[in-house]
């Protein structure tokens, strides 16, 4: 047989293959996709992943006993059929096909699904059928986010003359060389709590930290790693979380700073750095910056036909690590939705840029696209749109702007609030003049307006062209991560605008968000969260002694301690080694040499080259001649329902409260879901001041809501349970 031959045979065979494939398909494509909720990938979507999965949901209970007789027919039309894992997720509706081998490229993929599964209802799951298309390519580089961060920002970032108070802060000769330096501005009564960053140094950019740091910008941990970092936060599930560059993935850490588990995008996408949530559930939310080829020649005029097109996947992991959602930019915006300063007929054009996911009070999901200057809020459910809004300079918007003609521009970092409203940091960009700012907005869904109902901008104007984070506090106060700005780092708000935290990063050093936190340790801890010494007479001392408890497998070393105020002193030689699940015991004196109420908190370290791990232990003490001129009794003039302490805590917190008349009173603990967990208090009491104790034993680690009625007087605070 000759070449020739050979050659016609062989193409027949593969035109005779695709023809069969296509007559099974063609005369039923996409049946009854309208009976299923969600349908991933999108029935003739393209520009799909080789590895992609294929997701079904109807929207009801599936019974488990059935899934025997569901059948998955797979083919594609280079590939062939593909077996594979058929699994139901663990909403009980949710149904994954997971391909055995990774589709081809270029090639059209034919779904099946017979069905004689029966939803818990009794009636059968619908049979459906579509078709959708692999990628013709898989760009393989990694986009540079830095380089996306720097290069527009570096020449016009703000110099801001900064001097260093040093009855605010000093600096510390324990730390690495090259640690960045905390200089503290202002410091005025900021909220509790520590101040989480993941700071490097630009352009080397070679190393970065993970850091957390109190209101004085005193270290109470640090962790130098030879490469970047980014996105260092404590998650909804009570655990920390950051993004390592190296190896594309978030680390999971418990409360000992241990990794327990890393997450990256499933179907087969690289995961992205700007965002990641993770639940109690085990549910997470990621991104990933699809690079697509796409003849922009024939979109734009003078696009490029070779051009490479980055888009925005939304992904839902359950606890599984199976992907059970995904929301794709290319099925639902235009890349000319752009802003205008994004040049399309460049050979690389990056349409969306996301950068944030929210999950809503309703479980719906809102996304920030840095470069459509948009909101867009998604169905969970289905993956539809529900509403888009755009600034100023935005192709898409769906609402009214009240009280702010500016509106925002390249956003970063939005959230929506308990009470719906929505808070973001807004680059500005494309205002003219260009300045940055925090903005809080009150969205009316329903007649499609957003009112500015808070916004700080700082004096005088500060513009960050890229990075950035806003987020609102539980007592009201804001904390403004300013992003790629040198000299200005993190600046806490008041609700009336005056600043009681200023914190600014030295020499040149950026951190991509700035947040602040609750938190403590439990690698080791003490057997008291506080110290209340009892009146001390002017030259005299009194001592009171800790237990200093590990709860580790491993030694502890104690380098050091650390506090600001001269009337405390730790006696115990150091270093000193804890024995693995041991103790030892410190004492504390306190030898006031003048008159005065001393607060403090004591500092125990455990440091080693490249990292600290610090406990902290609140000090109190006061001189007798002082205690004795202080009115006792304070008459109760309003309810007020206190912040728990210590938190966050394990097992055990004390949640103060007042009342001003006699009154019922019910103090209930709810998760994050709203369901609640424990009843604290249902009685009438009478006026005056109280304290009541939570065992939180039986539950899990995680951020819990506590909520005092008593009349007409509601108030809520967010707790955290850390083990």
């Amino acid at each position: 047989m000759n070449d020739e031959l050979k050659y016609k045979i062989v193409s027949f065979t593969i035109f005779f293959y695709s023809f069969l494939i296509y007559c099974n398909y063609s005369f039923a494509q996409n049946t009854s996709i309208d009976e299923y909720q969600f349908v991933s990938p999108i029935p003739n979507s393209t520009l799909n992943q080789p590895g992609t999965t294929i997701i079904l949901r109807e929207g009801n209970l599936i019974d488990e006993s059935t899934l025997d007789m569901l059948k998955f027919i797979v083919e594609g039309s280079k590939s062939g059929k593909h077996n594979g894992d058929i699994i139901l997720a663990g909403d009980s509706k949710t149904l994954i096909f997971k391909p055995a081998t990774p589709f081809e490229l270029g090639e059209k993929v034919y779904v099946k699904l017979v069905s004689k599964v029966k939803i818990k209802e009794g009636r059968e799951l619908p049979s459906i059928q579509f078709s959708f298309k692999i990628s013709d390519r898989i760009i393989k580089e990694k986009y540079s986010h830095l380089k996306d961060r720097f290069e527009h920002g570096i020449k016009i970032i703000n110099e801001i003359n900064v001097k260093k108070d040093s009855d605010v802060l000093k600096k510390n000769q324990d730390l690495p060389q090259d640690f960045p330096e905390m200089i503290v501005t202002t410091l005025d009564n900021p909220s509790p709590g520590f101040i989480f960053m993941s700071p490097y140094s630009y352009p080397d950019a070679s190393f970065s930290y993970l850091l957390i740091i109190d209101n004085r910008g005193v270290p109470v941990f640090y962790l130098r790693i030879p490469r970047l970092t980014a996105d260092f936060k404590v998650q909804h599930n009570g655990s920390l979380t950051f993004y390592d560059y190296a190896s594309y993935k978030f680390f999971e850490l418990d409360s000992s700073y241990a990794v327990i588990d890393s997450f990256a995008c499933g179907n087969g996408y690289p995961t992205d750095d700007h965002e990641f949530l993770l639940f109690p559930n085990g549910h997470s939310f990621l991104m990933a910056y699809d690079w697509q080829p796409v003849r922009m020649d024939t979109i734009v005029p003078g696009g490029d036909s070779t051009a490479i097109v980055i888009g925005l996947i939304i992904q839902e992991l359950d606890a599984d690590k199976n992907v059970i959602f995904q929301w794709r930019s290319w099925d639902h915006f235009q890349i000319t939705d752009a802003t205008a300063d994004i040049d399309l007929t460049a050979h690389t054009i990056d349409y969306v840029h996301g950068n944030a996911i929210e999950i809503t009070v309703d479980g719906n999901l809102l996304i920030s696209s840095r470069h459509l200057d948009e909101i867009t809020k998604i169905n969970r459910q289905t993956g539809e749109i529900i509403w888009r809004l755009g600034g100023l300079n935005a192709r898409n918007n769906d609402f009214q702007f009240i009280n702010d003609p500016v509106t925002f521009s390249h956003q970063h970092d939005i959230r929506e609030l308990s009470n719906g409203n929505l808070t973001l940091f807004d680059n500005g960009n494309l205002h003219n003049p260009q300045f940055s700012r925090s903005l809080e907005y009150q969205l009316d869904e329903i007649n499609l307006s957003a009112e500015l109902v808070w916004d700080y901008n700082y004096t005088p104007t500060l513009y960050s062209p890229a990075m950035g984070s806003s987020r609102k506090l539980d007592d009201n106060n804001t904390v403004i991560g300013w992003g790629l700005i040198e000299g200005k780092t993190l600046t806490e708000v008041k609700p009336d605008g005056s600043i009681s935290l200023d914190i600014s990063l030295a020499d040149s050093f950026f951190t991509y968000r700035a947040f602040k936190f609750p938190w403590r340790t439990n690698l080791f801890v003490t057997n008291r969260d506080s110290v209340s010494f009892s009146p001390v007479s002017v030259g005299d001392s009194s001592s009171i002694f800790i237990d200093v408890i590990s709860n580790s497998n491993a030694e502890i070393t104690i380098t050091g301690f650390y506090n600001t105020e001269d009337s405390y002193v730790i006696n115990h030689p150091l270093p000193f080694t804890i024995l693995p699940f041991g103790s030892e015991q410190l004492e504390i004196k306190f030898k006031p040499i003048e008159d005065g109420f001393f607060r403090d908190t004591l500092h125990i370290r455990s440091d080693t080259d490249t990292s600290r791990i610090a406990q902290i232990l609140d000090v109190v003490g006061i001189t007798d001649s002082i205690y004795l001129g202080i009115e006792v009794e304070t008459p109760v003039e309003n309810f007020i329902l206190e912040q728990n302490y210590p938190n966050p805590f394990n097992p055990t917190t004390k949640i103060t409260y007042s009342v001003p008349v006699d009154a019922f009173v019910n103090i209930s603990v709810y998760n994050l879901l709203g369901e609640k967990v424990a009843n604290l208090l249902g009685t009438s009491v009478k006026a005056g001041n109280y304290e009541i104790r939570f065992d939180a034993t039986n539950l899990a680690s995680g951020i819990y809501i506590y909520r005092m009625c008593a009349g007409g007087f509601v108030s809520v605070k967010k707790m955290m349970i850390l083990k």
